[in-house]
Order: structure tokens, then sequence, then C-alpha cells
């Protein structure tokens, strides 16, 4: 979700966004960027996001926002499993006492969220979009413990021996600064807020029907601007590799709780080798729910 510079927050989009639309014609694909940025921040189309780094240069405890690793948890917790009985596995904690202050999510609290571990990463295993939490699971404890006493220790948490899962180390996940951002031009909102841009912006007849009515791939440049490289973090609208999956049914689900794009598997000969895997994880969220931190109906979305 590309940042729209160090200059031009949501507030300051919202002071000159009439100086950029008195103006009708576009000078420039600089001049057309920064009118459709005002355009899509009208829309309602600019949200906040943070962009958090996996780093390996502090230590990571139980109570850390982090990258798998052992999971905070109480005594007394059932340890979250597939309905086979198959234990899941931290994929990512999010300790939100500890990271920047970004409505709607949770002021304090620690949210976790755990997939299956098929001890395989591939297509077959991971490729896919589902709401039903059994191969993953949303948890959040709105209260934290803070006696060590209290919570579970490593040995009493289930043991996992596969090399190829999407966070095989523990990492600590270090937060930039929340920044507005435009949604990728594969979100399902994209197409159609560019042709209303044309029409706007004269780029199109009033009547045009489609994208392709845009003379001469004038908007072209919006789709490379807007084309975001991988990233991990919370909030935005997400990014896409090939496509959007909330077009359909999921539509209300636009706010991006949680992106990994850093996914790593050991070489099966060398545990201390770690390869790189194109793609990312993605969960997905209603603004409504986060509000209400309800997280029972969230969009658990893959592309490897």
């Amino acid at each position: 979700m590309g940042l729209l510079g160090a200059a031009k927050g949501i507030a300051y989009i919202a002071q000159n966004i009439k100086a950029k639309h008195d103006k009708v014609t576009i000078t420039s694909e600089e001049d057309m960027i920064n009118k459709f940025a005002a355009f899509s921040f009208e829309k309602g189309l600019v949200t906040n996001h943070l962009r958090m780094t996996a780093s390996d240069s502090k230590k990571a405890s139980v109570y850390s926002s982090k990258i798998g690793g052992i999971p905070y948890m109480p005594k007394g917790y059932d340890y979250p499993c597939s309905k086979d009985g198959t234990p899941l596995r931290l994929l990512c904690q999010l300790n939100f006492t500890k990271l920047p202050d970004m409505e709607p999510f949770p002021k304090d609290g620690i949210l976790q969220i755990f997939i299956s571990d098929s001890g395989k990463l591939d297509l077959l295993d991971y490729f896919g979009t589902e709401t039903e939490q059994d191969s993953f699971r949303i948890i959040y404890h709105e209260s934290i413990i803070r006696k060590e006493s209290e919570l579970k220790s490593a040995e009493e948490m289930p043991s996992f021996d596969s090399t190829a899962f999407p966070a095989v180390r523990e990492r600590v996940l270090i937060p930039a600064q929340p920044k507005p951002g435009i949604p990728s031009c594969l979100d399902f909102r994209f197409d159609g807020a560019v042709l209303e841009f044309a029409k706007k912006y004269r780029l199109c007849s009033k009547n045009a029907g489609s994208l392709n009515d845009i003379k001469n791939d004038a908007a072209e440049p919006l789709y490379r601007k807007f084309s975001y490289e991988g990233f991990s973090g919370i909030g935005g609208s997400g990014a896409f590799l090939e496509r959007d999956p909330r077009s359909g049914e999921y539509k209300e689900l636009l706010c991006c709780l949680f992106r990994l794009s850093d996914i790593e598997e050991t070489c099966p000969e060398d545990e201390e080798i770690f390869a790189k895997a194109d793609g990312a994880f993605q969960f997905f969220i209603s603004y409504d729910a986060l509000k209400n931190k309800d997280f029972s109906k969230v969009l658990y979305d893959c592309e490897i």
C-alpha cells in the first residue's frame, strides 16, 4: 500500500483536495498521481496502514510482536487446534500495547494468528481463500497477564518439527509509523475508481463503460504507481499478486488485519539455510468487526 510521501498525509490531502480539483486538466504524470490521491481520499479509499519488518536484531519474548516462536498463552487456556485435533502453529503475534495507535485497531491486548503446519510450502497446501477457522485461528487476549509463571511454558506447548513454514524463525516485528495509503491496483475497487477519475478528468467520455475507453492507456501511470512490492504489516486494504478474493461475497472485509510477505523455509539438509518464497499470507476483516474486537469472521487468503 503505497505511501503518499512524508508530507502527504491524510490531513494534507484533505487541506489540498479542493485545489487539486479546481483544474480538470492533467498536466503531467506526477499531476495525475497527485490528483488521483486527492480523488481517492474524497471517495474514502485512503486508509492508514502500518508496515512492519521482521528482525533478528533483538530477542523476542512471549509478549513480543513477532513472527513465529512461542506464543503468549495463559495456563488453562486451550491451545488452538484444527477440528481433527492437530495443533496449529503461531504465524504472528501482535502486542498492541507496544505498537503505535492506529484506529480502529485495539490500543492494547495481544492478537495471535495460528495456521496449519502441514510440513510443506506449496500451492496444494497453502493456496486458497477461506473464512472457516479450522486450518487457521484468530485469538485475541484483551487482558495481558504480566506474571510469566501464570503462562504456559515452551514445554507445555506442542512441538513442530517441519522446516517448511511461513515463519520458521522467531523474529521480532519492528513497526514503522502509520501512513496513509491508496489501495493496490489489484484491489477490487481500483478499476472502478480509475474509470470514474478518468471521466472526471476528461481522459475518456462521460458515458465510457470500461477502462478500454480510456484513450492511449492514459491511466497506466496509476497502475504502475500503485502496484506494490512485498511488505508485511497491518491496516490498509492489502496487496495482491493476481486477484482480490473479496470482489464477491467478502466485499465488506476491507481492512487488512495482517499481511506477511516475508515467507521463508529452511533447506532440509541444513536448517541454517533459509530460502524465501514469493507470495503473501493475508487476513481481512471488516472495520466494524475490528472496532468491536470481533474476530469471528476473518478471510484468510494466500498467494504463493
